[in-house]
C-alpha cells in the first residue's frame, strides 16, 4: 500500500498545453492535441457594437474534423455567416457548423478579413475580425502535425492525412467515489486550521465565515477554510481530515492563485454527486479571463481532470481547455 501511494504521488505533474495570441484570436491546445481558437473583441474597439464571437474546434488525428459555434448571442437559425475577401459563406442552422460547411468556412477564414453574420434578407448583424485567424489555423497545424499534408488548413502540403500523428488516448485517473459523512470539527481543531492557514487575519474585528465540510469517501473529509473575498473572487485553504489527521489538501496540478503558500482555491465548489472540486478565478469581474481547474479525489490528494484558461480580458467568456483527463469511479 506504501509502495502504491509513493508510486501516486511521483506521477509527473499535468503538462498543460500552449496556448497562444495573435492579433483577434487566441488559440490553445490540449494534453491530447484537441485545439480550440476563439475570437476576441478587437483592442480599441466599440465593446457595445454587437458582440458576436466565434469559436473553432479541431479534433487532433488524421481524421479530425472541425466544429463552428457562435458565442455571445441566441444566434437565430437561418443567418448567414460570410466571410469578407473570399468567395464562401455558410448558412446557421442553430447548431454548430461541422463536415464539409465548417472545412469551408475554415479554408475562407484563412484569406479574408472578417466574418459578416447577416439575417435572411442580408441585413448586417455582425461583425467579426479575422486578424490573427490565419496564424492560429497555422499554430493548430504544427500542433497537430499536419504541416506538409492535405489535412492542414494553412501550412497545406502533399502528404496524404494519414501521415497525421493518431489521436492520443485521455489520460484515466482512477477516482475514489465521494461517500459518507463530513467529521465534525472541534473547537480546538478549527482553531488549528484558522491559524494555520494564517485566514484568521482576513477577519479581524469581524465574525469568520462557515468552514465548509464535504465527505470525500474512505473516511476523509474535505475542509474549506475562508481566506479573503474581493468584488468577484472568494478564496479558501483546503485541507483534508482523515482518522483524526489534519494536512493540507494535495494537487497534483496547482489551482487558483496558489503562490508560495499553501494551495488555494479560488471561488472553489464541491459537488458530491461527481466527486468534482472545482476552482474558478476571474481576472474580471464580467469573466472575460482567468483560469478554471476541475479536480477529482483519488485517495491521496486531488488529481486534475480539466483546466480551463483565458489569458486576454477581451470580452471572451469561452475559456479554452488546455488539460483534460477521464476520471474512473474505483
Amino acid at each position: 500500500m506504501l509502495i502504491l501511494a509513493a508510486l501516486a504521488l511521483a506521477q509527473a505533474a499535468p503538462q498543460q498545453g500552449p496556448m497562444k495570441t495573435f492579433g483577434d484570436w487566441v488559440v490553445a491546445c490540449d494534453n491530447v492535441k484537441r485545439c480550440e481558437m476563439t475570437s476576441l473583441q478587437p483592442e480599441g474597439g466599440d465593446w457595445s457594437d454587437d458582440g458576436w464571437q466565434m469559436a473553432v474546434t479541431r479534433d487532433a488525428g488524421p481524421n479530425g474534423g472541425w466544429s463552428i459555434e457562435l458565442i455571445g448571442e441566441d444566434a437565430p437559425k437561418g443567418v448567414a455567416l460570410k466571410v469578407e475577401g473570399a468567395p464562401a459563406d455558410a448558412i446557421w442552422r442553430g447548431d454548430a457548423l461541422t463536415g464539409a460547411p465548417a472545412a469551408s468556412l475554415i479554408a475562407a477564414m484563412a484569406n479574408g478579413k472578417a466574418v459578416v453574420v447577416r439575417d435572411g434578407a442580408g441585413k448586417a448583424l455582425g461583425r467579426i475580425s479575422l486578424t490573427g485567424s490565419s496564424a492560429s489555423l497555422r499554430f493548430i497545424d504544427a500542433e497537430q502535425g499536419r504541416v506538409g499534408t492535405v489535412s492542414a488548413a494553412v501550412a497545406k502540403g502533399a502528404k496524404p492525412a494519414s501521415a497525421v500523428p493518431a489521436a492520443a488516448s485521455l489520460p484515466v485517473i482512477a477516482s475514489v467515489r465521494a461517500a459518507g459523512t463530513p467529521v465534525a470539527l472541534s473547537p480546538a481543531l478549527l482553531n488549528q486550521l484558522w491559524t494555520q492557514s494564517d485566514c484568521a487575519e482576513n477577519y479581524e474585528g469581524e465574525s469568520r465565515p462557515d468552514v465548509e465540510r464535504h465527505a470525500l469517501g474512505g473516511g476523509a473529509t474535505l475542509v474549506l477554510v475562508p481566506c479573503g473575498a474581493g468584488a468577484y473572487n472568494f478564496s479558501t485553504v483546503p485541507y483534508v481530515v482523515k482518522a483524526g489527521k489534519v494536512q493540507v489538501a494535495a494537487f497534483d496540478s496547482s489551482p487558483g492563485w496558489t503562490g508560495d503558500g499553501p494551495p488555494m482555491l479560488v471561488n472553489a465548489g464541491f459537488d458530491a454527486k461527481t466527486g468534482e472540486l472545482g476552482s474558478y478565478a476571474k481576472g474580471r469581474g464580467i469573466g472575460d479571463c482567468g483560469s478554471a481547474e476541475t479536480y477529482v479525489w483519488d485517495g491521496i490528494r486531488f488529481r486534475l481532470t480539466q483546466a480551463r484558461a483565458m489569458g486576454e480580458c477581451r470580452g471572451s467568456t469561452n475559456w479554452l481547455i488546455v488539460w483534460r483527463a477521464k476520471a474512473i469511479a474505483k
